[in-house]
């Protein structure tokens, strides 16, 4: 449903006290969170802010980090936390999401691939991004998926 709104890189940014001005948000995120190309910035709800990118670069490296501290004109650092958007995201409720490093020890080098561990990766979650060792296949005892887990779903150990 994300893909068909085009809302598929969107994210959202969650504010710990206050938030800024918008218009002064919308001139600043981009340069301090470094976003490339276009992304446009909206006020969700009173400490949420809405923001829409166009680059799969882009929305990894909002979601990796996590926390950004946004420096305004008035001095002073306004933290804000960035979530995935999804149809069930709700402003009033904390998410049971958090971002993880999947880890696969002993497999293969021969499954280094990113739709194979894509595949292994969403039985635990939401898979993001492969790490660069993985990439490379420089470190052939383990690879790794930077993936989105709910915290409350059930695991099978």
């Amino acid at each position: 449903m994300n893909k068909i709104e085009n809302l598929q890189y969107a994210v959202v940014g969650k504010f710990t006290y206050d938030v800024a001005d918008l218009e002064e948000l919308r001139l600043i995120i981009s340069k301090q969170c470094n976003i490339y190309g276009d992304c446009q910035i909206g006020l969700l709800r009173n400490k949420h802010i809405f923001i829409r990118l166009n680059q799969h670069a882009n929305f990894v490296n909002l979601i990796l980090k996590g926390a950004y501290y946004i420096e305004c004109k008035d001095w002073y650092s306004y933290l804000m936390h960035t979530l995935m958007y999804d149809a069930r995201f709700k402003t009033n409720k904390e998410t049971t999401m958090a971002m993880t490093w999947i880890s696969f020890p002993n497999i293969l080098p021969t499954f280094f691939v990113k739709e194979c561990l894509f595949s292994l990766a969403s039985a635990v979650g939401k898979p993001i991004q492969l790490d660069l060792a993985t990439i490379n296949k420089t470190r052939p005892s383990c690879a790794r998926v930077k993936g989105l887990v709910d915290l409350k779903g059930k695991f099978s150990i």
